[in-house]
């Protein structure tokens, strides 16, 4: 009877216990990130910090790197969230505020993030909600094929980024806003004529 339990709960992964702990090993990892690099830290030292057992973590994740990836995944979804609205509704300009504004009133876990070897699944996952926005959403550049266009902004967006959080705090966010514009949003959204073979 034990075991039946045991494979139900496995079997619903978005009940409210499984929730909670997963949102548990996710803060628990966190939280550690901002102690000390991913590679100091073991499940054992996540699942302390959560407050759940060992074997809870591995009902959910293969591996600390599998839930660094979920949990980059889910930033770079929230960010989404709060600026492709901006960018349809004020423009590329606001939607850049908006982006550093979100990152700098998050410094400190995109900086954790985008050290600690996220930055992969954060671009990979930034380039896939773009496809999805390229596909469905107004385009500019119709000749840009949406995966490449897709790839490459995210590609440019973080490397942005990962430079700018490795800057002093005061850095000012104009200048940031400034790179992005110019090298990743002028070349790709901008509309200009390019006739291809």
């Amino acid at each position: 009877m034990h075991s039946s339990r045991a494979q139900e709960r496995m079997s619903k992964p978005d009940d409210a216990r499984a929730l909670r702990s997963r949102q548990a090993l996710r803060n628990g990892l966190l939280e550690l990130l901002g102690e000390r690099p991913l590679h100091e830290i073991t499940i054992r030292d996540i699942t302390g910090r959560a407050g759940v057992s060992y074997p809870v973590f591995f009902r959910r994740y293969g591996s600390k790197e599998e839930l660094l990836a979920e949990v980059a995944a889910e930033e770079v979804r929230n960010l989404m969230a709060r600026t492709y609205p901006v960018l349809e509704a004020e423009g590329p300009d606001a939607s850049l505020g908006a982006i550093c504004a979100h990152i700098q009133a998050n410094r400190a876990l995109w900086t954790s993030l985008l050290t600690t070897g996220a930055a992969p699944a954060m671009r990979e996952e930034f380039a896939r909600l773009s496809a999805e926005y390229g596909v469905t959403g107004p385009r500019a550049n119709p000749w840009l094929p949406v995966p490449l266009a897709s790839a490459f902004v995210s590609a440019g967006i973080f490397e942005i980024l990962v430079w700018w959080l490795a800057q002093p705090e005061d850095y000012p966010v104009q200048n940031v806003i400034a790179f992005l514009n110019h090298l990743v949003v002028q070349p790709t959204i901008f509309a200009k004529e390019i006739t291809l073979v």
